[in-house]
């Protein structure tokens, strides 16, 4: 009748209706720390949802040597160093969350460069294939010899406007 109690709950936004996610970007993990069937013996073959809910409850009794013995991955040397610097200095800890935040802060910054340097490379390109398409077309108009797609690819923008410009004019004294 009830499900058997488990350690790790894991919420999302959800449509229940539909089974659809509205997104990954926010979830709500739960650790139901009375669950937990670890001890410091078995902790190291545990499960990593496991062996982080047992640190998370076992951090304050542990020391260096026992968070190094325990749990050798760099993450859990990360975390331990956190909860030291946070019950010994609070100051430290703002200053620690101020620096991750502006680390946080320039990765964000990048990564929108990266996406408005790409957007404005495709529209970029999109303006340059145009304007190629506007020569070769009017270049046959004209019957001149019609260029390639690489001999005008080494042309920018603003020459390639004006050629335009210049064949667009011939065909139009031509046809008067």
């Amino acid at each position: 009748m009830f499900s058997p109690p488990v350690l790790h709950l894991d919420f999302r936004m959800r449509d229940n209706l539909h089974s659809l996610t509205l997104t990954d970007d926010l979830q709500i993990h739960l650790l139901q720390l009375n669950h937990l069937q670890v001890t410091a013996e078995t902790v190291y073959d545990a499960s990593p949802v496991e062996r982080w809910a047992w640190f998370l409850s076992h951090a304050d009794e542990l020391t260096s040597d026992q968070v190094a013995r325990l749990f050798p991955d760099q993450e859990f040397a990360e975390a331990a160093e956190v909860l030291k610097m946070i019950a010994q200095n609070p100051q430290q800890y703002l200053e620690y969350t101020a620096r991750l935040k502006a680390q946080r802060d320039e990765e964000a910054r990048i990564l929108y460069a990266q996406q408005q340097g790409r957007a404005e490379g495709i529209d970029l390109g999109i303006s340059q294939g145009v304007l190629i398409g506007q020569i070769i077309l009017l270049q046959r108009l004209l019957q001149l010899p019609t260029w390639t797609e690489q001999q005008c690819t080494h042309l920018s923008i603003d020459e390639l406007q004006q050629l335009v410009v210049q064949l667009q004019q011939q065909f139009n004294a031509d046809r008067s």
